[in-house]
């Protein structure tokens, strides 16, 4: 199995600086061990994963980002207060190997925080991803929710363009290589190498070069997005799958953004919360951690919405902490969703009207109750 890289071991070191260090005038990002899964249990070793905890003089801020990173991360609720070793009971650690973090922003606007972590499925890969909070709310930031459809597509264009400069230069840098090499005697490997790199880059720059403008904007957007101090950061998965990695020679695409530079793109919020011009805020419930009651009974709910207006998600009881699965789709405002057991076979209906910063609708089972649930 592909081992971590040596940045996800060095657990004392990390553990040194985050716990109880990283902080802005009154937030602390503390670090925590979840205690893997006992060996039999799982497919491939696991080792060190770690977890931020927030605290913060307002603890219903800190609650959001906390519970916001736990169901993103493990579909869990956060504990309630920061315990040096977590069980694993609970947490959903499928394909997940090993895990560190890093905060990469933390003011008074933004914080930002950066998993590096391994998963493993048919083969063990490591990878990143960033969750950025508005720390007026603790709103989890969404791409789309801070740039304007326009915006949208001069991005997506950017990076697009950035992929076909990357891709030819790789084909034209081997073609030259795969010349000079035909004139050396004993290359046939080094030929045979050049010669399906270069098939492969132009297999990359071709598909690239078929994305319609719709889904080059969709695409773009579902890439990775990083909100650090200096910049913003777009990256694009690379081109090629596990067996053809060795030949992906520009693996992924970044581009750095200065927060500035982003200005035309952006909405009222993402000005506000980027730039720090004015006090817009946003009313999407989608991606955030949604707080509320079914009856009279207390649940914290999370939902994501893709491109195809399907819907996913997860919620919990507050009492019980065990998640219950959801998906359905959007149709404008109203959503419909259901519950699942675990065969997958449905056990209720979610039927719910978004409103700004609002859900509102009924749950009907066995029986019918109301639902309300409120985002940050």
């Amino acid at each position: 199995m592909k081992r971590l890289p040596v940045r996800l071991a060095l657990l004392p070191l990390l553990a040194a600086l985050l716990a109880g260090g990283a902080h802005a005038a009154d937030l602390t990002v503390t670090s925590l061990t979840v205690i893997p899964k006992p060996a039999a249990e799982q497919a491939f070793p696991q080792e060190v994963i770690q977890m931020p905890f927030i605290t913060h003089d307002k603890p219903e801020l800190a609650a959001n980002i906390n519970d916001s990173l736990f169901i993103g991360r493990f579909k869990a609720l956060a504990p309630v207060k920061a315990e040096p070793k977590l069980p694993a009971d609970g947490f959903d650690l499928a394909g997940l190997a090993g895990q560190t973090f890093s905060v990469t922003r933390n003011d008074a606007r933004l914080l930002t925080i950066q998993f590096n972590a391994e998963g493993c499925g048919a083969y063990c890969e490591t990878y990143s991803v960033s969750y950025s909070f508005d720390m007026r709310t603790g709103r989890q930031l969404n791409p789309r929710e801070l740039f304007t459809p326009a915006g949208v597509r001069a991005l997506s264009l950017r990076m697009h363009k950035e992929k076909q400069r990357l891709y030819r230069a790789q084909v034209a840098r081997h073609e030259k290589e795969l010349k000079a090499s035909r004139q050396k005697k004993d290359a046939h490997e080094t030929i045979d190498d050049l010669e399906e790199r270069i098939a492969f880059n132009r297999e990359c720059l071709a598909s690239v070069d078929g994305e319609s403008d719709e889904v080059r904007a969709r695409t773009a957007f579902n890439e990775r997005w990083e909100f650090n101090a200096a910049e913003a950061r777009m990256t694009a998965e690379r081109c090629s799958n596990h067996a053809s990695r060795a030949l992906d020679d520009v693996n992924t695409v970044s581009l750095s953004l200065p927060y500035d530079s982003l200005r035309p793109h952006l909405t009222a919020y993402g000005k506000s919360v980027l730039l720090g011009e004015g006090q817009a805020s946003s009313g999407d419930v989608f991606s955030q951690v949604l707080r509320g009651r079914i009856g009279k009974l207390p649940i914290v709910m999370m939902l994501e919405k893709q491109d195809d207006n399907s819907v996913s998600g997860v919620y919990f009881y507050e009492k019980h902490r065990k998640a219950i699965e959801l998906d359905g789709q959007a149709e404008g405002g109203k959503l419909t969703l259901e519950e699942r057991d675990a065969d997958g076979n449905p056990t209720a209906r979610l039927q719910l009207e978004a409103g700004k910063n609002l859900l509102r609708g009924e749950w009907v089972g066995k029986q019918s109750l109301r639902m309300e649930l409120r985002a940050p």
